[in-house]
C-alpha cells in the first residue's frame, strides 16, 4: 500500500502539489488560501501563475487612482512605446533584484518617484524616499535602469534625455497599471507576474541591466 503523504502546511490533509515555497508537497486547499498571503511564493510556480490569470483584481476607487490630472493618451503610447517598454522592464529588474518586494512595494515605489518628479516640475529639487525600505529597494534600482538609459540615449547624437514631459505620464500609467492589477494579498505579485509576460522574456537578466534602444 501506497504511503500517504499528508500536507506540509495543515499536516492533516493529502498532498497533492508540490510547493517550491515551502519545498515541499501540499494540499490544494493550503495552497489557495496560504498563496501569497503566508506563503511568498515564485514567479516558477506554476500554479501561482494559473491561479493569477483567474484571481479577482481588488477594485480601485476613482479618488485613488494615481496622479488623476496627468492624462495619458492613446498618442502618447503610440509615440513613446520605446520608453513605456523600457520602464516595464526596468521595473520588472528592480522588482525581481530586490528580495521580497511585492506589488505593493512597487505602487509604493512609483509613488515616490513620481512626487520627486513632480516637486522637480514646480522648480524644487528634492527626491522623495518610501519609508519602507524594500520600496526604497525598488525605486533605487529602477532609477539606476532609468539613469542607463538616459545616458544610453545621451550617446546617440540624433536622440536627447527623455523629456520631463515624457517621463512623468509613463510613470503615471505604470503606476495606474499596477494599482488595478493587483490580487490584494499581502505577497502578491500578480503584478509583477503581468509585467514578466509583457516584455521580452530575453531582457529579463537579474544579474546585468538591460537597454533597449
Amino acid at each position: 500500500m501506497a504511503e500517504v503523504i499528508l500536507c506540509k502546511i495543515c499536516g492533516e490533509r493529502r498532498a497533492k502539489r508540490a510547493c517550491p515555497a515551502v519545498e515541499g508537497d501540499i494540499c490544494p486547499i493550503c495552497c489557495g488560501t496560504q498563496r501569497e498571503v503566508s506563503l511568498s511564493c515564485p514567479l516558477s510556480c506554476t500554479f501561482l501563475r494559473e491561479a493569477h490569470k483567474h484571481e479577482k483584481t481588488v477594485a480601485v476607487a476613482e479618488a485613488d487612482v494615481s496622479d488623476r490630472d496627468i492624462e495619458v493618451s492613446e498618442d502618447f503610447l503610440h509615440n513613446h512605446e520605446e520608453l513605456m517598454l523600457f520602464c516595464m522592464l526596468s521595473l520588472l529588474q528592480a522588482a525581481l533584484r530586490t528580495p521580497g518586494a511585492v506589488d505593493s512595494d512597487l505602487v509604493e515605489a512609483l509613488a515616490a518617484v513620481i512626487k520627486t518628479h513632480r516637486t522637480a516640475q514646480s522648480g524644487l529639487l528634492y527626491e522623495s524616499h518610501p519609508e519602507n525600505t524594500i520600496a526604497a529597494g525598488v525605486q533605487r534600482v529602477f532609477l539606476e535602469f532609468i539613469g542607463e538609459y538616459e545616458k544610453a540615449r545621451k550617446e546617440k547624437e540624433t536622440l536627447a534625455l527623455i523629456p520631463e514631459t515624457n517621463l512623468l505620464p509613463a510613470l503615471v500609467l505604470l503606476r495606474r497599471i499596477a494599482q488595478q492589477n493587483s490580487n490584494g494579498r499581502p505577497r502578491g505579485r500578480m503584478f509583477i507576474d503581468m509585467l514578466s509576460q509583457m516584455v521580452p522574456s530575453t531582457g529579463v537578466d537579474e544579474r546585468a541591466p538591460s537597454i533597449i534602444l
